[in-house]
């Protein structure tokens, strides 16, 4: 639901637009969708005052420190989850080269709440796996504060229960400990109650989501947007979807994986219809939900499949098979062709090296998709 706007950079590109970043904030502030998500924005009018800054500096601040904070918070939990440092290093690696994270400020991403959102959802599901009930009710409270689509993790966390690798205590919360799982969402609902009353916001807040459905009309409008929409979905979750995939059709899938995967899976299937329905499609943020159960566990997951990408036996044997490398060149031919050609030419990508990003990835998933069927057969 952002205005349609270019960038946060002046028209050179070689320095902020500390007059359009100050239009983004007072917009945040005063339109109903994200007036009633204050913590980012109090947080950027602080910094203003206490710093004496421009609000748009204030901006760049606050939200590159989370984004900072973020990662580090990414590495601490993955360590609580018994990954080694250099598996919590390439977590953090991920996490930071993922689409939705790398472009974050770029539009049509347009990331605004999310750095903090990120810190604190990260900061729940830490308390979480420790059942720190204590810590995880107002960080989970005010994950909810800052995007109300945070509730979207607590199925699979209800579900699945997703925690410690070799738990010797029961991996099962306690019956009664269900109340402080959900008691954020209680806490939430007299928050949003209280201040949509105390400022006045109930009129355009049911305005605003009576008018929501239009957001799928725009998202499949015409040829652009659709392919938009759809590569929005695609260049967000198809890395993680693909190693999911090609990891349950294993024969033996360990307990602690199948709880994060099936984590994942269920919270994009809650996910990825809502953003279709409810909202703009080509800001990639929002399909970023479910990897939350993903990120902290990725190396400790997936890594044995990376490790093929690296083996230098791999691509020799590769090289004695004609029939394999004429597939990998026809799939290397169809990225091209698509990305190069048929992308560009809808006008998508332009300034912004989400073309190239684009071909980087479908090559290291052709990659693996052809070393994988090597090593198959």
């Amino acid at each position: 639901m952002t205005p349609n706007v270019d960038s946060m950079l002046n028209e050179n590109n070689d320095r902020l637009s500390l007059v359009f970043l100050k239009s983004q904030i007072r917009y945040h502030q005063e339109f109903a969708p994200f007036a009633r998500r204050p913590l980012t924005s109090g947080l950027i009018e602080t910094t203003t005052k206490v710093f004496d800054i421009p609000l748009g500096k204030a901006f760049v601040w606050v939200n590159f420190f989370f984004l900072f904070l973020s990662g580090v918070l990414l590495y601490t939990l993955s360590r609580a989850l018994h990954a080694s440092i250099k598996q919590g290093l390439g977590n953090m690696m991920v996490y930071f080269l993922s689409f939705s994270v790398l472009f974050s400020f770029f539009p049509p991403v347009f990331s605004y709440d999310e750095p903090l959102q990120y810190c604190l959802i990260l900061l729940a599901l830490w308390a979480f796996v420790q059942r720190r009930w204590l810590l995880y009710v107002p960080c989970f409270t005010l994950a909810l504060i800052c995007r109300e689509t945070s509730v979207l993790l607590l199925p699979a966390l209800f579900f699945y229960c997703p925690g410690k690798q070799n738990e010797r205590k029961s991996p099962h919360i306690p019956i009664q400990q269900y109340a402080f799982l959900f008691l954020p969402v209680l806490f939430y609902g007299f928050f949003i109650g209280y201040y949509l009353e105390t400022h006045d916001l109930w009129g355009a807040t049911q305005n605003e989501m009576s008018s929501r459905f239009g957001c799928f009309l725009e998202n499949f409008e015409n040829t652009k947007n659709t392919i938009e929409s759809l590569i929005s979905l695609f260049v967000t979750l198809a890395p993680f979807l693909y190693l999911t995939y090609v990891i349950l059709k294993g024969k033996t899938v360990a307990s602690f994986d199948k709880k994060w995967l099936h984590a994942f899976l269920l919270t994009v299937a809650l996910n990825t219809p809502l953003v279709f329905l409810t909202s703009f499609a080509r800001e990639s943020r929002l399909f970023a939900l479910p990897l939350f159960f993903l990120w902290p566990v990725f190396t400790q997951l997936f890594g044995k499949e990376l490790y093929l990408l690296t083996q230098r036996d791999t691509y020799t044997r590769l090289l004695k098979k004609s029939k394999y490398i004429l597939l990998f060149l026809g799939l290397m031919l169809l990225n091209y062709l698509f990305c190069f050609q048929f992308y560009q030419k809808l006008g998508l990508g332009e300034n912004n090296y989400f073309t190239e990003y684009l071909f980087v990835f479908l090559f290291l998933l052709s990659t693996h998709f052809v070393v994988k069927q090597l090593k198959t057969f």
